[in-house]
């Protein structure tokens, strides 16, 4: 008798945990960030960055390695190693956000991210301590807005303001606004003059705007420029065409779009404050706030707009079919 009451009482408390213990998994952890199929967990994860195997595109091929060590090669490739410690962490946390971003945009038919800064971001094989220093210090940190990883973008410089995303590729992205940036002017490349030949300037712009009318002196080529708030010139009228800023840039290979015009003799000279997109984290702003005792997430609070800061840790499941040894899923924590 006492057996079977024994039995009985098992049984019960077998069932219980197995409709209790996941509902408590579920309820302590916030909604996945990169949703895999539901299985039961066995394993938390503490360390991110170590525990994810990402796959990186080189020129000559494809290479797995885990993020913390694709992270520390970022920092070494995309931020001087002499920037205080603060910037470095705002940087690996925006390079961790991006690279996830990525990732789960499978820009790449065989890999989840290349080291080309122009896709996606730079990658060096000589890893300094710093580097390696911000990545540890944020492992899994990320960026989100509205739940969601944000596009983290990030340049070296924009000549006192940023751009908002919306003046640059045209869609409005809430978190990605016109903020004001600190002195950058020991940036190398903070300003940049270009003088041009007054006839090639001409040719070059017939050539993409074949209506355009460039005759006589030039100072009478230019009409009015209207600018963003940014301070980027978002068109110009020139010759009877308006031109946009973002173009002026591309033609003619500038820095940036903030762009001054100026007439020397027979030469145009053109004027550019900044370097890159402008659209994002200023890096030396990022250097100028921490050397001024700001923290790393006051620094990412700042150039994204109403942004949270959210731990990841891995949750590692059984596999989901006998081919597979193991798969992984990110659950987000308020940090």
């Amino acid at each position: 008798m006492k057996r079977s009451i024994i039995y009985i009482l098992f049984t019960i408390l077998i069932a219980a945990g197995a409709f209790l213990i996941p509902r408590l998994i579920r309820e302590y952890h916030e909604s996945s960030i990169m949703p895999t199929e539901e299985t039961e967990p066995v394993v938390l994860e503490s360390e991110f960055d170590r525990s994810l195997t990402l796959r990186i595109k080189f020129a000559d091929g494809v290479e797995e390695m885990s993020l913390q060590e694709y992270l520390i090669g970022v920092l070494s490739a995309e931020m001087p190693e002499d920037f205080p410690i603060e910037a470095q962490k705002a940087q690996a946390v925006a390079a961790r956000t991006f690279a996830l971003k990525q990732s789960q945009a499978r820009k790449h038919i065989d890999a989840d991210v290349c080291t080309s800064p122009a896709c996606c971001q730079g990658w060096s094989s000589n890893q300094n301590e710093i580097a390696a220093e911000a990545v540890l210090q944020t492992d899994g940190l990320v960026i989100t807005y509205d739940n969601k990883l944000i596009d983290a973008t990030y340049f070296s410089c924009c000549g006192s303001r940023t751009e908002a995303a919306v003046a640059v590729w045209g869609g409005e992205i809430p978190y990605l606004q016109s903020v004001e940036s600190p002195d950058e002017s020991d940036a190398p490349r903070y300003s940049e003059e270009v003088v041009l030949d007054a006839s090639y300037f001409a040719q070059t712009l017939t050539e993409h705007y074949p209506l355009i009318v460039l005759d006589g002196s030039p100072e009478n080529w230019f009409g009015k420029i209207s600018y963003t708030r940014g301070g980027g010139i978002d068109t110009a009228q020139i010759g009877g065409v308006e031109i946009s800023g973002t173009d002026l840039r591309t033609i003619f290979s500038l820095r940036s779009t903030q762009i001054d015009f100026d007439l020397i003799g027979d030469d145009i000279r053109i004027t550019t404050y900044g370097f890159g997109h402008r659209v994002g984290m200023s890096q030396y702003g990022a250097k100028a706030l921490a050397e001024a005792d700001c923290k790393f997430d006051d620094i990412l609070k700042h150039y994204y707009q109403n942004i949270e800061l959210q731990q990841l840790c891995m949750k590692k499941t059984s596999p989901p079919n006998p081919e597979e040894t193991l798969f992984f899923e990110a659950i987000k924590h308020p940090w």
